[in-house]
């Protein structure tokens, strides 16, 4: 059977197509037969990266093709239904990034998970408590779920070196923070991403007397009237030299943390913040909100709890010696995923 990942390759650039990008590479050296159908931007440069030009046509034709196994990396509920409707003959698996179908309210949109997550041949995530969530609300089944770190580390294409307007600003600040968002994105009137708490951070920090600069990755705006007030903020307070917003997609935004002094994961929810994992490979200490597992060796601080992650923030930048971080991820997820597909071949 043809193996087949759908899913998008950067760009947008975001945990999840970050894991598809270099979930793909490795998984080709492999197994060479195995492709991407990209549903994003396309124009990869590689024969196994997909084009999809009509995501609909992508569906209708699973009618018509032999059977296959197809890995999806979304959580779009069409993508679900379309699936449900037209894969009846292929094996289907999907890799859950983020915790918002156990969020759904819907009764329909329910029911179009449940008969889905029901029908597929593997379910991949990574926290042992959000799978029970999921049994729970959707009764998958226990022997279908596989509990796998997502992490995967930058492979030698991404490691593509800095432009000069990052480093310049490196040089200007002494303590650096770094830390990213998919996009701009308010739940329930909070900012999932935490900018604004890192905005009141550096701003604390100035005040102190601290030389701190914030590099923030976003590669995609989102909601564009929050966007427009955070920077108001910045300009009101004065930080605008102390606060780079890079609004520009970075597929290496690994080496802007390895760059930095520390790394922040200030978000509202997650299921495990791959850049968290990608600080910590890199030495850099990285501090995280405590909404889901987070690895052994990051800092945590109590979600939506300034005045903790201010503590934590302070305690690291007292800390005159920094400390020597490396974690090497210590299970092959390639290989546990390959093992998953020649589990279900016919």
């Amino acid at each position: 059977m043809k193996i087949e990942l759908w899913g998008t390759y950067p760009p947008p650039i975001g945990g999840v197509s970050i894991h598809v990008y270099r979930l793909i590479h490795n998984l080709h050296k492999l197994d060479s037969e195995i492709v991407l159908k990209d549903f994003g931007s396309g124009n990869s440069g590689f024969s196994y990266v997909k084009s999809v030009k009509s995501k609909w046509w992508e569906f209708l034709r699973l009618l018509f093709v032999s059977p296959k196994i197809i890995h999806l990396h979304s959580n779009n509920i069409k993508a679900f239904l379309l699936l449900y409707l037209f894969g009846s003959k292929h094996q289907i698996g999907i890799t859950i990034h983020n915790k918002n179908l156990v969020k759904i309210k819907s009764g329909l949109q329910k029911c179009i998970v449940r008969c889905f997550l029901k029908k597929v041949s593997f379910i991949i995530l990574n926290d042992e408590d959000y799978k029970n969530a999921l049994i729970n609300k959707f009764h998958c089944k226990k022997d279908k779920i596989h509990i796998l770190p997502a992490f995967l580390p930058p492979i030698e294409a991404e490691y593509k070196g800095l432009d000069d307007d990052i480093l310049d600003f490196r040089k200007q600040h002494h303590f650096l923070l770094s830390a990213n968002a998919y996009k701009l994105r308010l739940e329930d009137g909070v900012d999932v991403y935490g900018l604004d708490l890192l905005i009141k951070l550096v701003e604390e920090l100035k005040r102190r007397k601290i030389d701190v600069g914030l590099i923030f990755c976003l590669p995609t705006i989102g909601n564009l009237e929050y966007y427009q007030k955070c920077l108001s903020v910045i300009e009101a307070q004065g930080l605008h030299n102390d606060i780079y917003i890079i609004q520009r997609p970075l597929i290496n935004g690994f080496e802007v943390w390895k760059l930095s002094d520390l790394f922040i994961r200030p978000t509202f929810t997650d299921i495990e913040g791959l850049s968290v994992k990608e600080a910590l490979f890199c030495g850099t200490p990285a501090i995280a909100s405590d909404v889901c597992k987070r690895p052994l060796e990051a800092i945590i601080f109590k979600n939506r709890d300034f005045d903790d992650l201010l503590s934590k923030v302070l305690e690291i930048f007292n800390n005159k010696k920094k400390k020597e971080i490396c974690v090497t991820p210590n299970d092959d997820t390639t290989r546990s995923i390959l093992s998953i597909y020649n589990s279900i071949r016919r």
